[in-house]
């Protein structure tokens, strides 16, 4: 009897542990949580739909906590984001509506939970490589469509040397890779001639060969209408044809985003970094870019550009001579650069209204009341299915201080219960809302927000999140 028992427990055992591993070996595990099955059943079914989608060849997908460790709320859409990567097909036809399709698809996950979309084409006669990032810019209201960057790729890859092309990644250019450091100038002057650079999707590109077997072996520029000029384009030609440089980065674009790349104290202005692997390569770069006397870009307004050489032996410390192209190392910073835009004076205050008296801000807050009710209603109306809204008259605050009353309200709609998904709920009521005047006004973590202009309006603020329940969705009122 004993014996039969001890069997019996290891059976148990054995059996419990080939549970184990059949979990890990699926990608899941017993120590971490799971996501909301909202959030698995869109994202699945989104990868159904693309795997379907005529042209596509591959879709993977990967959903993701911001904190494996975050002991907080893992049932929350805001806990999590979602990865899927498209493959097409070599021979699909109509890319540019391909591209589109898979955006769309990729931008409804994004109402459920935050996602990071990758769509691999191979574009041109040359099979060229290329990746666009979904959504485009993050999903940005004024972000090109996919289709369009798809076009784009599509004068990029005629350029013989260009080997692969990445577009719509939030705050940076394109980037254009080329089979060696000697294709970097020619390559970023053939791009020059192409019809739409220097504007929309070609504003500004970064054009660049790294060799994946020598870190250090990297030539790149990034280049817009006015920098640099066809000569700096000759110079950085010849400064990767010496046998001493490692490395050769042209910066000529100041940020656009508000916070400009300051290289000195007086402001932004241009910058050429070189590696090199030894002082005598050192003395000789440093000596053409003290001698450079050609333009330095096609804007006569552009600053003149700073330089950096730095020696980057493995036995010693870096050695770093900086100067300005086309004078002596050490010369005084030219009074050229680019100072930031001073911000606006902030407009005059419109005077403060008349207080309310206790009778009117009783007549305002009913209304509100009625006017959030009602529209938290026609949300649960528009999806299908009511959730039990939540009001309440808080406080408002100026300043720490409190100046009146408004209403607030929320509700969670239970779109799960009569739908899959909670995409076509999701997109009706946010179109609801913009028929009635309101406009995004930016978002975190999954939540969107809609405001209104008018100071009056029952309604000033909406906001909606998919999560693990539902639509999450609040409202608040005027003050």
């Amino acid at each position: 009897m004993r014996s039969r028992a001890l069997a019996a427990a290891a059976l148990t055992a054995l059996l419990a542990i080939t549970a184990l591993l059949a979990i890990t070996a699926s990608g899941c595990s017993l120590l971490n949580p799971q996501p909301p099955d909202s959030i698995s059943s869109t994202v699945d079914q989104a990868v159904t739909d693309l795997r379907s989608t005529a042209g596509v060849a591959s879709v993977t997908s990967k959903i993701t906590s911001y904190d494996p460790m975050d002991d907080g709320t893992p049932s929350s859409a805001t806990a999590w984001y979602a990865s899927i990567s498209v493959e097409t097909k070599p021979n699909a036809a109509d890319l540019p509506g391909l591209a589109d399709a898979v955006a769309d698809r990729i931008a409804a996950v994004k109402r459920v939970v935050p996602v990071n979309g990758q769509l691999h084409l191979s574009i041109g006669a040359h099979g060229v490589g290329t990746t666009i990032s979904l959504p485009v810019d993050g999903g940005s209201s004024d972000a090109t469509p996919a289709s369009q960057l798809v076009t784009t790729a599509e004068q990029i890859a005629s350029i013989d040397s260009v080997s692969s092309i990445e577009l719509g990644r939030p705050h940076n250019p394109p980037s254009i890779g080329v089979t060696s450091s000697a294709d970097v100038p020619a390559a970023a002057t053939a791009v020059r001639q192409l019809p739409n650079f220097g504007v929309g999707d070609l504003a500004s590109v970064t054009v660049l060969y790294s060799a994946s077997d020598e870190p250090h072996n990297t030539t790149r520029v990034t280049m817009d209408a006015a920098s640099p000029s066809p000569e700096i384009l000759s110079l950085i030609g010849r400064l990767t044809e010496e046998p001493g440089v490692a490395s050769v980065f042209f910066t000529g674009v100041q940020p656009t985003d508000g916070a400009p790349v300051v290289i000195d104290a007086a402001g932004w202005r241009p910058a050429l970094s070189v590696a090199v692997n030894d002082e005598q390569t050192q003395a000789a770069v440093v000596s053409q870019l003290e001698a450079f006397a050609d333009a330095q870009a096609l804007d006569a307004a552009m600053p003149r550009s700073s330089f950096e050489v730095t020696v980057y032996p493995q036995d010693m410390a870096r050695v770093k001579v900086d100067g300005f192209v086309g004078l002596s190392a050490g010369s005084p910073a030219p009074d050229d650069a680019r100072k930031p835009t001073p911000s606006p004076a902030p407009a005059p205050l419109p005077p403060p209204p008349a207080p309310e008296t206790p009778d009117e801000q009783a007549a305002r807050v009913a209304n509100d009341q009625v006017a959030i009710a009602q529209l938290l209603d026609a949300a649960g109306d528009i999806a299908g299915i009511r959730g039990t809204p939540t009001i309440q008259t808080v406080a408002c605050q100026a300043e720490g201080i409190d100046s009146g009353l408004r209403v607030e309200g929320s509700v969670v709609i239970p779109i799960f219960k009569v739908a899959k998904t909670a995409d076509a709920a999701y997109a009706a009521i946010t179109d609801s809302w913009k028929a009635a005047g309101m406009s995004p006004a930016g978002g975190a973590m999954g939540r969107l927000a809609f405001g209104t202009a008018s100071t009056t309006a029952p309604v000033q603020q909406t906001t909606i999140r998919g999560t693990a329940d539902g639509l999450s969705i609040t409202a608040q009122g005027r003050c």
